[in-house]
């Protein structure tokens, strides 16, 4: 009998040492919100970079499907980047629309294809210095430049059926830059450049210094 109440007390005993006391719990608990809040503060620069290739390549594509709809139907497509105001703040938009009449004001003659606004934060500001396409001539002076043979800013950018871009008075090759970035933070900065003689489009990033091809 007495041997069968020590092995109940043992057992007990043992009971009362298994699992883990509250502060074991509340130290375990914080290392791991430690670790998590350093896993977000090293992941955040990257999804920031992902939000401005997400940006550039709104343009980027938006640009090569004006293309290639002014191949396929044989019309002039403009290509405008207007910033507007909504509902919230500022918004950055690519617009392309088929051009059926070049008269100024046409109106309904002149439908709208897309209207694409760019992944926030991301807007039309010069990021860095010219790209090394040097379709700015060495400087960038605007978010968004293009320039004619002569080196005049062009009333409109037109994409037409054979795959060049043009102005819209001459209807001559301009090549073209734009420029992405963030206010305050260089490594935000990408820009698009335009070859107008065949329409290609390429896509850089940048430093605020440098650039890099996409």
């Amino acid at each position: 009998m007495e041997e069968t109440k020590q092995k109940v007390q043992n057992m007990g005993r043992a009971g009362s040492h298994r699992g883990f006391s509250m502060i074991e719990l509340m130290v375990v608990v914080g290392l791991i919100m430690i670790i998590t809040a350093m896993a977000i503060v090293a992941y955040l620069p990257t999804l920031q970079d992902a939000r401005f290739d997400t940006a550039m390549r709104e343009v980027i594509d938006q640009l090569r499907q004006g293309r290639e709809y002014s191949i396929a139907n044989r019309r002039y497509v403009a290509v405008t980047f207007p910033t507007v105001v909504v509902a919230g703040g500022t918004q950055y938009q690519v617009v392309l629309t088929q051009m059926n009449s070049l008269t100024a004001g046409a109106g309904a003659a002149n439908p709208v294809l897309s209207t694409t606004p760019l992944n926030y934060p991301a807007q039309y500001l010069i990021g860095g210095p010219d790209t090394p396409d040097g379709f700015c001539n060495g400087t960038p002076t605007a978010a968004v430049e293009f320039k004619t043979q002569a080196g005049g800013t062009p009333i409109s950018i037109l994409f037409q059926s054979d795959g060049e871009v043009v102005d819209g008075a001459a209807y001559q090759p301009v090549n073209g830059t734009i420029f992405l970035a963030q206010p305050g933070k260089p490594s935000s900065a990408r820009a698009i450049t335009v070859l107008g003689t065949t329409g290609r489009v390429r896509g850089w990033k940048g430093t605020g210094a440098t650039w890099f091809q996409f």
